[in-house]
């Protein structure tokens, strides 16, 4: 929590770090493509407000925000992951067919 001025106007800016619990329906273990460690998220919101307690649910919202997104864009990219079977949306050709031209 910082003040970015003094006075009964001051703007109190507020930053949070969330980190959800293991095993909990918003388990955000991801994996390094590289090394492979298992490694858990944390997501950061920023708020800021005349009011601490505005200023404060402002910045935790915003990390709710960052983490179901990133949790909708996961989902979304596992269900393509199972249902595609290469690059794209291209299916095999199948056999190739042989035409004469007299």
């Amino acid at each position: 929590l910082n003040s970015v001025n003094e006075g009964l106007e001051a703007l109190a800016t507020t930053r949070v770090v969330i980190v959800p619990n293991e095993g909990g329906p918003n388990d955000s273990t991801s994996t390094n493509a590289q090394t492979g460690i298992e490694k858990e998220r944390k997501f950061s919101g920023a708020g800021s407000d005349t009011d601490i307690l505005t200023s404060s649910a402002r910045a935790y919202v915003s990390a709710l925000n960052k983490l179901l997104s990133w949790k909708i864009r996961r989902t979304s990219t596992s269900v393509n992951e199972k249902s595609s079977g290469g690059i794209g949306d291209a299916e095999p050709a199948g056999e190739p067919e042989i035409v004469v031209v007299d």
